[in-house]
């Protein structure tokens, strides 16, 4: 596994450009030498172990497929904007736990009663988090 003394001798190698020493270039050659075999990982890569990635979905991909029942909590969690017109909190709780429930009530390794617990115990807390910081926010006002 090669090393790399700095971040711009690791991109020159990337492109496919390693920069040889200066003091081993003969006078009047270039400082470009062959690329490294393409088996030699860089050492800034991730390690072979970790896990790929996982694509982000959209709202469309999130919602998509989701049980009849589970739009109950859903539209309850979009609710949370919705009555208080607007603003940076509710819009972000509710539009976070009604993302959570979606994804929750689409495990397959779940059973519909447990699902539907975790969506309703979400929602819950989604307008629980709302109110509390309502109360704090209205008691930092007096």
């Amino acid at each position: 596994m090669p090393r790399f003394a700095s971040r711009e001798e690791y991109e020159a190698w990337k492109r496919g450009e390693t920069a040889a020493p200066a003091a081993s270039v003969p006078a009047g050659t270039t400082n470009v030498v062959e690329a490294p075999p393409a088996e030699a990982a860089p050492v800034f890569a991730a390690s072979p172990a970790a896990p790929a990635a996982k694509p982000k979905a959209g709202i469309k991909e999130t919602l998509s497929g989701l049980p009849p029942w589970a739009w109950i909590f859903v539209i309850g969690c979009f609710a949370l904007p919705v009555v208080n017109l607007g603003g940076a909190i509710p819009g972000a709780l509710g539009f976070g736990g009604a993302a959570a429930c979606a994804n929750v009530a689409k495990k397959p390794d779940w059973e519909a009663a447990p699902r539907a617990l975790v969506c309703a115990l979400i929602t819950g807390g989604v307008w629980l988090a709302w109110a509390a910081a309502a109360v704090a926010i209205v008691g930092l006002r007096k």
